[in-house]
């Protein structure tokens, strides 16, 4: 049985490569070995950054000029990080998610300029673009819903093969999504 986890309503690009019917999934060994590097320079990025911002919410007020230099540095290598992986992002395969969480998400395909609609039970390669994290999520999923809307197909996918830190990186940037969200609407009543 598939792990329940929280998803959100969210616009985030993604690229989705279908595999041949002959794919066989690869194991979490080989799919460490086939990840882009930029992909794994992304993710020990998001890491450190998460143990320093821990370090820095334990320090006083005193340090207070020193942990807002701190913030900067991490800024402008997000920025870049942000560039490095853009650089990743093929528009022959990008989609956009509708909804996105840690075990599947919704993209939207058009009727039209995207080539073939995938299958039911086809497994895909995902590159999840987390612009807003400075990151992306390299990972396999399959086909498990295909519903017909207005703009085109909503394809449901559920991920088979992804690695723990990049589920622990979807559920903190669907978190983030969410927290946002809530402040826009907070916002917007109170106007």
């Amino acid at each position: 049985m598939q792990e329940q986890f929280f998803s959100v309503t969210h616009a985030t690009p993604v690229n989705v490569i279908p595999m041949p019917a002959d794919f066989h999934l690869p194991t979490l060994e080989a799919l460490d070995a086939e990840l882009p590097e930029p992909f794994r320079i992304a993710s020990a990025i998001t890491a450190i950054d998460l143990v320093s911002s821990r370090l820095l919410r334990n320090q006083n007020e005193s340090m207070h000029d020193l942990v807002e230099i701190i913030n900067q540095q991490s800024r402008k290598i997000d920025m870049i990080m942000g560039y490095v992986l853009a650089v990743q992002d093929h528009p022959e395969h990008r989609f956009h998610t509708l909804r996105f969480g840690a075990g599947q998400l919704t993209y939207l395909h058009p009727r039209q300029g995207h080539g073939e609609l995938p299958h039911l039970h086809q497994i895909v390669r995902l590159k999840i673009f987390l612009r807003e994290e400075a990151a992306a999520v390299y990972c396999y999923a399959e086909v498990k819903h295909l519903e017909a809307g207005e703009h085109g197909t909503h394809v449901l996918l559920d991920y088979v093969r992804i690695r723990e830190d990049d589920r622990e990186l979807l559920v903190r940037a669907s978190l983030h999504v969410q927290s946002k969200q809530l402040k826009l609407r907070a916002q917007e009543r109170q106007r």
